[in-house]
């Protein structure tokens, strides 16, 4: 069996909206823990994964930006 990986495009409007309210509620919560790290290596990699975690909502926000830009619906 092939897996295939995910794509922004094969989601519906309102399934990106869901998954961008919840990325941005974990990118809080990691931002509250970062200013609970004391060691500088934990907070560099907790650093890294919010990174990681703005990019692929940033990828979401593009593509809700694409389609309402498509639909007419943008001002």
């Amino acid at each position: 069996m092939t897996r295939t990986s995910w794509n922004v495009r094969d989601s519906t409007t309102d399934a990106l909206e869901e998954l961008l309210t919840r990325k941005y509620k974990e990118i809080d919560k990691e931002y509250k823990m970062l200013r609970k790290v004391y060691n500088i290596e934990d907070a560099k990699k907790m650093l890294d994964e919010i990174w990681q975690m703005k990019s692929f909502a940033n990828s979401i926000e593009m593509e809700l930006t694409r389609r309402e830009y498509e639909n007419g619906t943008a001002s």
